[in-house]
């Protein structure tokens, strides 16, 4: 064996020590990696499950509170088991006792930055009763003055023919635009006459 086959056996032990190393290193990272995944998807789901019914019942409560604004009295909301579709979230039927108050649609038509939760109470002849905004993170002063009463009251009255001539906000009018076209899809549900409530 001559020097030169000396020199490549021997580089060619050093490599393949190294190559076996490198992938011992590999799967022990690797298998710490799993280990870390699988701790924080268990801590995930088991913080999910502590704190998912919290939020559903404070999701409710804001719904609630919202609903009770422009159905004066009310004290029970029912979800309404209909087909919807985008920027409508929910339709629930609105009760004070056994009287049927109407409907409260929630809508989360996309303004300037994101969606804004809005509910908007309707008639069962389908004019719209009042409009309440639940969440919005528009510009403060801004996109939020969506908000103001001023501009909300003026879609009372309406129904789906006439809700385009609401006028929209000066300077804020990607805002009023989205907050419109929620009040729109929400006149545009259709509701069957029998209810539907979802059990």
């Amino acid at each position: 064996m001559n020097i030169r086959e000396k020199i490549t056996k021997i580089f060619g032990k050093l490599l393949n020590k190294e190559r076996i190393e490198d992938i011992k290193y590999f799967v022990r990272i690797g298998f710490i990696l799993l280990i870390i995944a699988s701790v924080t998807a268990t801590l995930l789901a088991f913080v999910n499950a502590l704190t998912k019914e919290r939020i559903a019942e404070n999701e409710l409560a804001v719904m609630q509170e919202a609903v009770g604004k422009i159905f004066d009295g009310s004290d029970e909301i029912k979800l309404v088991d209909i087909e919807i579709k985008e920027p409508v979230v929910a339709v629930y039927e609105v009760y004070k006792g056994e009287y049927f108050m109407g409907y409260g649609v929630q809508v989360a038509p996309v303004g300037f930055k994101e969606e804004i939760g809005m509910i908007v109470g309707l008639e069962e002849n389908g004019r719209c009763l009042g409009v309440e905004i639940i969440s919005i993170s528009d510009t403060p002063g801004v996109g939020t003055k969506v908000k103001e009463s001023s501009f909300l009251e003026g879609f009372i009255g309406l129904d789906k023919t006439d809700v385009d001539s609401a006028e929209l906000i000066s300077g804020a009018t990607v805002s009023s635009s989205a907050v419109k076209a929620g009040v729109k899809a929400a006149l545009e549900v259709t509701i069957p006459s029998e209810g539907g409530v979802a059990e």
